[in-house]
């Protein structure tokens, strides 16, 4: 009776050993016959893997570098066959952690990253197993990413910046790849001051004849303009509109070369601010730069025709330039006191009756100072067309884009 009896106490001490008494145990069985870089399918089956991206933050993007750092996380999720427990006969436990190493995890690689050759993961981070046989594993890093940007239409541009995750080691007839739905989600995202994100993106590739798969999260950001609008474009436009009333100061008065100098030196002064603040990128330049550069030539040319405009109010009776410019306005401009009559003779015959008529010289020089005026509103309207053509393009390339 004895030896009956120790020999069933062996039996249960024995099949003790080998029956799984937690679900924890369950799972390293399942893994026990399969190494954690071996798929844990069996052969001839295709292991289907979800895949969902959730972005956090913004953190950067740098147009010089052309890269876009984002703190986001992966979501993997996929499901074994034969994995899995009677929560009843287990204390009602439903998942297990498990340390990654322990199993097999997804083998992607985002190949467009700029450092550490494209790890998901940073830390070490458990995998969860459900009853019902589904494993999660996420993956959180503060990733940078290679971001080709488009500049042109600053600061009304739109990027799009891609996260490019390839399969690495398993082929695509082994590891299915295939979004999550959601495949793009933003839990807990914080907003960036400079950049929003307005619409995502999701695709699917496969390279080298099919064998690997390529999955493409794509992420559309728009600038935000109203600090660009309020602090580049709102002063400069002042600025150029500014420098038009330059030919409305009158030649005499002898504040028109001050103002002229004062518009160009503040235009100046200004455009090394806005130069801190524009994309230094060469590969496209920027529209409003261009406008920039327009602008200045302008003001610069505003010196010159004001220097002109001087150098007439100041021309004696003989200068050749003068009697010139009087052979032609007399010919196409009439007096506003005289309408009947031609506005100006030559500079020759006003000379002549200097010595005869005691108003000669002052006739002629009234005559000489409304051409000068004439001259000056042509030189107005001149640089009005000029500014109204390159805002009006600038501002409509912009609003089409």
């Amino acid at each position: 009776m004895e030896p009956a009896v120790l020999m069933m106490l062996f039996v249960h001490s024995v099949a003790g050993r080998f029956t799984p008494n937690t679900p924890l145990d369950i799972v390293f069985d399942y893994f026990k016959t399969r190494q954690t870089l071996q798929f844990p399918v069996y052969e001839g089956e295709i292991l289907t893997v979800s895949v969902n991206l959730n972005v956090l933050h913004l953190d950067d993007l740098d147009e010089t570098k052309q890269t876009l750092t984002t703190t986001a996380w992966l979501y993997f999720v996929w499901n074994l066959k034969g994995l899995g427990w009677n929560e009843t006969k287990y204390q009602n436990i439903s998942r297990v952690v498990v340390s990654e190493e322990e199993l097999w995890l997804p083998d992607l690689k985002l190949y467009n990253s700029i450092n550490t050759f494209g790890h998901l993961s940073e830390d070490s981070f458990p995998t969860t197993v459900w009853s019902n046989g589904t494993v999660e594993w996420y993956a959180a890093k503060k990733y940078v990413t290679s971001c080709k940007m488009d500049v042109s239409y600053f600061p009304f541009d739109r990027q799009r910046c891609y996260f490019r995750l390839m399969q690495w080691v398993s082929f695509s007839s082994e590891v299915n790849f295939t979004f999550y739905d959601p495949p793009i989600t933003f839990r807990a995202f914080e907003e960036n001051g400079e950049w929003e994100i307005t619409d995502t993106s999701v695709h699917k590739e496969y390279t080298y004849e099919g064998k690997y798969q390529s999955l493409i999260f794509g992420l559309v950001l728009v600038r935000r303009r109203p600090f660009y609008v309020l602090s580049m474009m709102v002063p400069m436009s002042v600025l150029s509109a500014l420098n038009l009333m330059v030919f409305h100061v009158p030649p005499g008065s002898g504040e028109k070369m001050t103002l002229c100098v004062s518009v160009l030196l503040s235009y100046s002064v200004y455009l090394t601010y806005i130069n801190t603040l524009l994309p230094p990128v060469s590969d496209s330049v920027t529209l409003f730069s261009i406008y920039l550069i327009c602008m200045f030539v302008l003001k610069t040319l505003t010196v010159v025709a004001s220097v002109f405009v001087l150098h007439l109010h100041s021309a004696l009776p003989t200068s050749k330039l003068r009697q010139r410019l009087t052979r032609y306005f007399s010919t196409t401009l009439t007096l506003s006191n005289q309408p009947n009559g031609p506005l100006i003779k030559a500079a020759s015959q006003d000379v002549k009756m200097s010595g005869k008529g005691v108003d000669a010289p002052s006739l002629s020089e009234k005559r000489w100072s409304f051409i000068v005026k004439r001259v000056d509103h042509l030189f107005f309207v001149t640089f009005l067309l000029l500014f109204l053509t390159s805002s009006t393009g600038l501002f409509c390339a912009l609003l089409v884009n």
